[in-house]
């Protein structure tokens, strides 16, 4: 069975929502831990790491999460301050013979390239496709019409989603589902993270129908993961379309 590995902060139940969002897309087991003397023993049990969210750039942190992305092995994603923690040293980051994946918003990826918000916002495609060619990794760029931008080049538009999942804790749960799919289908790097993208913007859709854009909460998404997993829209012709809600 798929096990992910969940390095993450625990304030008001972080850990938790990102579990359960895990769990949600999948049949994985999530272990939690966040001591660096564990990935060892740890790394021969799991299927994927996912670090960063909640875990804070104070101390010796920073150094904690590069740590954790050098040595690890096994499929890796890469969010929140374990991003931050690579402000001006995006040198590190590399992807060759592994999988990284990497979801931040533009505020991490200025960072994360030493541009400015409004630099990143100005050629997402082109500096998305950039990054990702030359750490080759995969880029999951958030914001309205996410991209997920591929070690080779290639780049997904996603268009799934909507404002209300523009609130904390939406991109941990993403996370989550990143990393769930990556443990199940290892073999398939970029159906994987374009499906978790792309699930994931279509429950927070079915979570805006259910109630209002400015009541969803993040954890409302993971109540509608099995939703988006159940969506097919069939023609008169008999075609199945994979879209958004209509």
């Amino acid at each position: 069975m798929a096990k992910v590995w969940l390095i993450t902060g625990s304030g008001n139940g972080l850990g938790r929502d990102i579990a359960e969002a895990a769990l949600a897309a999948g049949d994985s087991v999530v272990a939690g831990a966040r001591r660096l003397d564990e990935l060892d023993a740890l790394v021969k049990q799991i299927s994927v790491v996912a670090v960063g969210p909640g875990l804070s750039t104070e101390g010796d942190a920073s150094a904690f999460d590069r740590q954790v992305v050098e040595k690890t092995t096994v499929p890796i994603v890469i969010d929140a301050d374990a991003l931050n923690a690579f402000a001006g040293k995006a040198a590190q980051l590399n992807g060759s013979g592994r999988v990284m994946v990497l979801t931040p918003h533009p505020g991490e990826m200025a960072r994360l390239a030493g541009l400015t918000v409004k630099e990143v916002e100005a050629d997402r495609v082109g500096l998305a496709r950039r990054f990702a060619t030359e750490h080759q990794l995969t880029l999951v760029l958030k914001g309205w019409r996410t991209l997920v931008a591929h070690p080779d080049g290639s780049i997904a538009v996603n268009t799934s989603g909507n404002p209300a999942m523009a609130k904390g804790g939406s991109g941990d749960i993403l996370t989550g589902i990143v990393a769930a799919m990556l443990a199940q289908f290892p073999g398939e790097v970029a159906r994987a993270v374009e499906t978790a993208v792309y699930l994931h913007g279509l429950a927070g859709d079915f979570a805006a129908h259910a109630m209002d854009e400015h009541t969803v909460l993040a954890t409302d998404t993971v109540t509608h993961l099995s939703d988006a997993f159940r969506y097919r829209v069939q023609d008169e012709d008999g075609l199945t379309w994979i879209c958004g809600l209509r």
